[in-house]
């Protein structure tokens, strides 16, 4: 008999010893594990329970934030400052978790990809994961923070169904790395209203600290109405939290500083890059002051994932909290989540401070030991920076802005476009590369690392073009024709078509007399100055030639013969 209020989740973990489904029970104190015999259809048995509690950051860790001045509704009221910070929880892209063999596996069924210490079975212990430790050395290293050579582990106890030991080992008095700094600029999409501490527009976001913990589970909507669902698959996997301090000013620069930390991320092979996949969530502090006053009672709005939610979340927020306190009312300390529908923040629970979580140090992990010679190797394996990499871009080749950035968002884009330009047009390269390849793989709806086209053949297409054998618009149609899966090169595709172009100078001006003999009306008008009746001329030539005449060579004979 199935008990009261428990809710199926997913199929029997394989990973669990003895084959056993096993469920976890809330209680006021901790969470106690209990198991059933296993049958042939049996499957786990998992609470219900409210929304899982998140980890607001340590009091003294406050991050706190950007500044926006907002015009108050009545002329005698104070101007308001918006003051932001952020926690940002960037999952390890590494092969197996933080602290367990088990492999990460976002697409997995419900609770297949789950090993005793993930699922906390007592007697099971952590065994740290080196790869985890590397990651975040290179992140702290990219971020211009200070790596601690001494780090420890920490227990932060809090009790939901998708946290199966009732606490989260993460790391408070002693974080991987302390310090550093992102610079924002105009080339990063910020627009700059104020010159930062180095005298030039922007705006340079200082971090507090780097710390690595462990992910929880997931909780995902039952079948039916109240119902929740536990998976583990998540639980345990290897996350940075990077917290930011008080140096942001509004929504956008928010976004701005989101994007360029999300994409150096990736760019730095830390973590990936689809938001969508879990492997980035944002946490919000959120608070608003008078100008120069002192600052403000925060609340934290939780579990942001998306950039264009995160800007509607902050802006609903400043608004309500400035509404409350031209009225009159307090701003209470409060965790909020947020309704993407109705474009609103909503109260979840009060705001708990670091005592509530019973923080103490990880008694089955020691302290994490680095020497200055490994981080200097590791140092020494990061890639160029990536605001030099964006300059380098806009100067040695000269391409515009927009087209750098496309090129900066896509993994993978700019090693591409670079061995493509590499004794090439940079220019003419990006155009090819950005417009027409990018082009086909949206309309797929295909990631770069999925294109069929190698960058050599791309590069084909364009010494085709450029050497006049190939016209540009059916160098697009082979590229169509790679792109459905035709691996041969670009000439053998051509010439298998019958679009080689004719190139024999001779055999053109031949033919280009003649046709000037056969129209002498169109002839004595481009004599007259009616240039644009050259292209009446191509087309003949093209007829001609059933399109295998270099249009550009034709045009220039008969400018020639008529000028």
């Amino acid at each position: 008999m199935r008990p009261k209020g428990f809710a199926i989740v997913g199929q029997s973990p394989s990973v669990l010893p003895c084959n056993f489904g096993y469920w976890l029970q809330r209680t006021p104190v901790a969470f106690f594990l209990a198991r059933r015999a296993a049958s042939s259809n049996s499957t786990p048995l998992l609470p219900r329970h409210h929304p899982p509690i998140r980890t607001p950051p340590p009091a003294h860790c406050h991050p706190t934030s950007s500044r926006r001045l907002l015009a108050s509704e009545s002329s005698s009221s104070p101007a308001w400052e918006t003051v932001i910070g952020l926690e940002v929880h960037a999952q390890l892209s590494t092969t197996t978790k933080l602290f367990s063999p088990a492999p990460l596996a976002s697409n997995a069924s419900p609770n297949t990809s789950v090993d005793p210490f993930d699922a906390a079975i007592p007697g099971s212990l952590p065994l740290l994961n080196s790869e985890c430790v590397r990651k975040a050395v290179v992140t702290a290293l990219a971020l211009n923070s200070n790596v601690q050579l001494v780090s420890s582990f920490d227990r932060k106890h809090y009790f939901y169904g998708d946290l199966p030991a009732g606490y989260q080992v993460t790391q408070l008095w002693e974080p991987v790395a302390r310090g550093g700094w992102v610079d924002v600029g105009s080339l990063d999409g910020l627009v700059a209203t104020k010159a930062n501490g180095d005298g030039e527009e922007g705006r340079r976001v200082r971090l507090v600290q780097i710390q690595i913990e462990q992910d929880s589970g997931k909780t995902v909507q039952g079948i039916t109405e109240g119902q929740s669902l536990i998976d583990l698959n998540r639980a345990g996997v290897g996350v940075l939290e990077i917290i930011t301090e008080p140096d942001l000013r509004s929504s956008e620069e928010v976004v701005a500083f989101l994007k360029k930390l999300q994409r150096l991320l990736w760019y730095i092979k830390v973590s990936a890059a689809d938001m969508d996949e879990g492997a980035w969530r944002c946490d919000v502090n959120v608070s608003v002051r008078p100008v120069g006053g002192p600052l403000g009672v925060r609340t934290e709005i939780k579990h942001l994932v998306k950039f264009t939610s995160i800007k509607e979340a902050i802006e609903y927020e400043v608004e309500r909290q400035i509404a409350l306190l031209q009225s009159g009312k307090p701003v209470e300390a409060e965790t909020r989540g947020f309704d993407a529908r109705l474009g609103t923040t909503f109260r979840m629970r009060s705001k708990e401070d670091s005592q509530d979580y019973r923080f103490m140090p990880e008694p089955d992990l020691p302290q994490i030991l680095l020497t200055n010679e490994y981080v200097e190797n590791v140092r020494f394996s990061l890639p160029e920076p990536l605001d030099e990499r964006r300059a380098r871009l806009l100067t040695h080749y000269a391409l515009p802005h927009h087209q750098v950035e496309i090129l900066l968002d896509e993994p993978g884009a700019v090693e591409y476009f670079e061995t493509v330009a590499n004794g090439r047009n940079g220019k003419k390269a990006a155009n090819w590369v950005v417009g027409e390849l990018f082009g086909w793989l949206r309309m797929r709806d295909l990631k770069l690392n999925a294109c069929p086209v190698e960058p050599g053949r791309v590069g084909e297409l364009i010494d085709m073009v450029e050497g006049g054998t190939l016209s540009g618009l059916r160098a697009k149609d082979a590229l169509h024709l790679m792109m459905d899966g035709d691996a041969r090169a670009a000439a053998a595709i051509a010439a298998e078509k019958g679009w080689v172009q004719v190139n024999d100078r001779g055999e053109l001006e031949t033919l280009c007399a003649e046709l000037i003999i056969a129209h002498p009306k169109e002839a004595s008008a481009v004599r007259q100055g009616k240039e644009r009746l050259i292209k009446f001329f191509v087309g003949e030539v093209m007829k001609k030639t059933k399109g295998k005449s270099n249009p550009v060579m034709v045009a220039g004979i008969f400018k020639s013969k008529l000028s």
